[in-house]
């Protein structure tokens, strides 16, 4: 999903909706709570079935200041300082990672849906 073909951010760069499970239509974060960036560019497994295994390059993100701003995530392990976000419903995921240096969290807008 590109910000060229969707409204998700408003004036401020922050998403004006509600953003949710790709799978499950769990709750992850409430509007106006993240930041539109895109930068840096990450490497995150798939979790496309077809491309299981395989990396995917990822450069839109909303950043997350505050991990007690979500309304329901999953932190698996953690790799080089970065532990990947989950669903915490069903466990879907990397829809993003936590940076364990900068206390800042991203989720991957290609990863996650948004509604009103």
């Amino acid at each position: 999903m590109s910000l060229k073909n969707e409204s998700i951010v408003n004036d401020e760069g922050k998403n004006m909706k509600q953003i949710t499970c790709a799978q499950c239509k769990s709750k992850i974060l409430p509007p106006n709570m993240g930041t539109y960036v895109s930068e840096p560019e990450l490497e995150l497994a798939s979790f496309k079935t077809e491309n299981a295994g395989q990396l995917e390059k990822l450069n839109e993100f909303f950043r997350v200041e505050d991990m007690f701003d979500f309304d329901n995530l999953g932190f698996t392990n953690t790799i080089d300082n970065l532990k990947f976000l989950s669903c915490a419903d069903c466990n879907l995921g990397p829809i993003g990672y936590h940076d364990l240096n900068t206390k800042l969290s991203f989720i991957a807008l290609s990863r996650v849906q948004f509604i009103d």
